[in-house]
């Protein structure tokens, strides 16, 4: 075999290695309630799903808040995704969202999402 072949074949093997090491990541939007859009009873709706960072979700109201903001419903401070046509991108870890219109996160308005 020639020295040519040699360096052909070693340079391919290399590269086939550095592909089976990439963590390759699709990402994928999701729309809060799926066809139903964002109502109430949502805490079901992550379920079976599985979410990656560089995902994003499309909802009415909603404010990216810490875990104390997402326990006592408060979004002071939070991040505010309005227009109704919002892209969140999720970053990788828990994240916690509340609708802050009226009594909807103490009726149960709100989610949290899991990111690998």
């Amino acid at each position: 075999m020639s020295g040519v072949n040699k360096v052909t074949i070693v340079a391919f093997v290399m590269m086939l290695c550095i592909l089976l090491q990439t963590n390759i990541s699709k990402a994928d939007t999701f729309l809060a309630g799926d066809a139903n859009g964002w109502g109430f009873k949502l805490n079901g709706w992550p379920n079976g799903k599985t979410f990656k960072t560089g995902d994003y979700g499309r909802a009415h109201n909603v404010v990216k808040v810490d875990q104390a903001g997402f326990d006592s419903c408060n979004g002071a401070g939070g991040q505010v995704f309005a227009s109704g046509d919002d892209k969140i991108t999720l970053t990788q870890g828990t994240s916690y969202f509340i609708c802050t219109i009226g009594p909807h996160c103490a009726n149960g308005v709100k989610a949290t999402v899991t990111a690998n």
